[in-house]
């Protein structure tokens, strides 16, 4: 396509409001609190210097005299007060410059902060974007809270202002705790940190396989059933999408997760390994000229034919997003951590979890389906 991925991520987040690439840390965090003694913006009301500065910043504790005084829009400010303001760097220059010189501490000013995960479920403003749902809320609900994060089906993905949230999108809210608990309240629930296993829900999800694996119909006049491994793989995905709608069921520690996936897989290729291992010499030894060929046909052809209908049916003019696309369309989660790698980005993300989601499920159904016909 004759452009770098690095750069084409750069530029989709660019596109999308992005201002700073996800996985990179910065020496400037995004969120900051300062303390300033009011020397310029005496007579100004709490409410109305957030709005002058577009609620980027909100004034979270106001001394007078050396007492906590009530918080509330309509208080004045009065010189020499000091105040807290929490917010974002880019908003608080201007903020700090409006409300008169910086203070390093000063005894009794300071507020517990909070980083509060939620579970993204309100009816109406799913599929909408972050900056519309920003502007159709009232100020009373986002007061104070400012969006960290966002995660889809286990990835994170940038939180920019055209994103748009879907039903069981993970966010990552901060602010007090009283903002972050109303803000949660209001757009979905709270997904609670939990070290614990849900042994009923794997369970269930086990006996189900076992279950559909056990069915059998009629395909194009021949008999048809999944057996027991794509049983479990069709209720993995049914039971996949179910916790990816509601996340507090299913849980289990990340740790043990990825061990059961590793061992699973490592288990998988040993098993067929060794089934096949009786034969395989021989077959090579006589037919290795076919089976390097189709081999290298079956990996290649379908990459090529999909990446040109991305580039020129689709209209993908980004090599990152494509590179996502492409790797989901795979179900190849290595491709996508070399997509990842090369991007410094999780841009990709956004076409990867759309593409993997519908490739996995045709590749249980239709793949199982040929080779019963066949």
């Amino acid at each position: 396509m004759g452009s770098r991925v690095e750069a084409d991520a750069r530029r989709a987040e660019a596109a999308l409001g992005a201002q700073l690439a996800a996985g990179e840390g910065s020496a400037l965090p995004a969120l900051v609190g300062r303390l300033y003694r009011v020397t310029i913006a005496s007579g100004h009301t709490v409410g109305d210097f957030e709005i002058a500065h577009q609620d980027l910043v909100t004034i979270e504790q106001v001394q007078r005299d050396g007492q906590a005084l009530p918080l509330a829009p309509d208080l004045a400010l009065q010189r020499d007060d000091i105040v807290l303001v929490i917010g974002r760097r880019q908003a608080m220059v201007p903020a700090g410059a409006a409300l008169g010189e910086e203070v390093a501490e000063h005894a009794g000013m300071g507020v517990v902060m909070q980083s509060r995960r939620m579970v993204f479920t309100h009816p109406r403003l799913n599929n909408k974007t972050v900056a519309s749902i920003i502007g159709s809320v009232t100020r009373e609900v986002r007061h104070g809270v400012y969006l960290e994060r966002i995660e889809r089906n286990g990835e994170i993905i940038p939180a920019l202002p055209a994103l748009k949230l879907q039903h069981g999108d993970i966010l990552t809210l901060y602010g007090t705790p009283a903002d972050t608990r109303r803000a949660v309240g209001i757009g979905g629930y709270e997904l609670v940190p939990s070290e614990k296993t849900d042994f009923i829900y794997f369970g269930s999800g086990v006996l189900l396989g076992l279950l559909i694996g056990l069915a059998t119909s009629r395909a194009a006049l021949a008999p048809f059933s999944l057996g027991a491994s794509g049983g479990a793989l069709l209720s993995g995905l049914l039971f996949g999408w179910a916790r990816s709608r509601h996340p507090m069921y299913g849980a289990m520690p990340s740790a043990a997760s990825r061990l059961l996936r590793d061992f699973g897989l490592a288990s998988f290729a040993a098993v067929i390994g060794l089934n096949a291992s009786l034969h395989a010499a021989a077959t090579l030894r006589e037919q290795w000229p076919a089976i390097l060929a189709l081999g290298t046909l079956t990996a290649l052809v379908p990459m090529l034919l999909a990446m040109l209908f991305g580039r020129y049916v689709l209209r993908y003019d980004n090599a990152a997003l494509l590179a996502g696309a492409l790797a989901g369309a795979r179900t190849a989660n290595p491709a996508f951590r070399t997509v990842l790698e090369h991007a410094g980005s999780h841009a990709p993300a956004v076409p990867y979890a759309s593409a993997y989601a519908l490739a996995t499920v045709l590749l249980t159904l239709v793949g199982t389906l040929i080779v019963g016909l066949a």
